[in-house]
């Protein structure tokens, strides 16, 4: 990728649900990317590139976004209590964002 072409987003970041629950949880715990990353075992550049909607999440960030919101709650918020929880509402809205992306490739021909 040249530096003048700017990657194409996936999915819409400022309305995809998978997207917009990660960013909360992340900025109401005041964590970089980078931060993120390191605590769910994920590089930062794929952190930012499901958040930025120019990939498409999989369960292996489903789990390492998990792994890092169960590891330090946010009593600010309302949270699943365990990773489990967390994995089942992550996989629930990462697949709507699949099949929404899906349905629209589809309508566009």
């Amino acid at each position: 990728m040249s530096a003048s072409t700017a990657p194409t987003c996936v999915i819409d970041p400022t309305t995809d649900p998978f997207i917009r629950l990660i960013e909360a949880h992340r900025k109401a715990r005041h964590w970089s990317f980078a931060e993120l990353a390191r605590r769910g075992g994920l590089s930062q550049p794929e952190v930012s590139r499901v958040i930025h909607g120019i990939r498409m999440p999989t369960l292996r960030h489903v789990r390492g976004f998990a792994v890092a919101f169960a590891s330090t709650p946010c009593s600010a918020m309302k949270e699943p209590a365990s990773s489990a929880e967390w994995v089942a509402q992550l996989v629930d809205l990462a697949e709507d964002a699949r099949l929404s992306v899906r349905t629209k490739e589809v309508a566009d021909g």
